[in-house]
């Protein structure tokens, strides 16, 4: 269990936590219903890149409030046991949200191909064909597992395994697989919309 002086850090974790999936609510939500009630294309893309900014902050959020917490913390030499709540098997999910996706781009007569720099500071480095459909499917897949991680997270547990869920649910996986997506479908979204935008 978390001490009185451990607590206001975890507090202010696990805030950082559910902000997160409530902004990933959002989004998901948005995306499922891409294209109802819509006129043009450009109102849902204007929406998702405000939406994606807005879970782009809580994620920095919850990794500041993760340091924060961890200096908060003493060092503990019992590492947490395996009862961190498990993320669903969510199987075809990536399919469903590719399908969909999809859908939306053939309905509104969209290429979802653009040119992508692994490093913007290596000269060398050719452009890639790179494609939105599968940065986006990727960010839905990882949000979902995201939000239905932190629904089962214990609202008390040791520091350890509140400081190991934090990290390996929800900053790690965003780090290593949603940043790139995110950062090139902001720039996407950026881009496709500046070009629709008459003068």
């Amino acid at each position: 269990m978390l001490n009185p002086d451990q607590q206001p850090a975890a507090n202010r974790l696990q805030q950082a936590l559910s902000g997160l999936r409530t902004a990933l609510d959002q989004w998901l939500e948005d995306c499922f219903t891409a294209g109802h009630g819509d006129p043009a294309f450009t109102q849902t893309f204007r929406r998702w890149e405000e939406q994606l900014t807005i879970i782009k902050l809580y994620l920095h959020r919850a990794e500041a409030r993760l340091l924060h917490f961890i200096a908060a913390v003493p060092p503990s030499a019992n590492m947490a046991d395996s009862s961190l709540p498990q993320t669903q098997d969510h199987g075809e999910l990536g399919y469903l949200w590719r399908k969909r996706f999809e859908e939306f781009f053939t309905q509104h007569h969209l290429d979802g191909a653009y040119r992508r720099l692994d490093s913007v500071l290596d000269y060398d480095q050719e452009a890639i064909t790179a494609d939105i459909i599968t940065d986006l499917t990727t960010m839905c897949e990882l949000a979902q597992k995201t939000v239905d991680a932190i629904a089962a997270m214990p609202t008390t547990q040791t520091s350890d395994a509140l400081e190991e869920f934090a990290f390996y649910r929800v900053i790690s996986p965003w780090r290593t697989q949603g940043h790139p997506a995110m950062c090139d479908t902001l720039r996407w979204l950026s881009e496709t919309l500046r070009e629709q935008e008459e003068w």
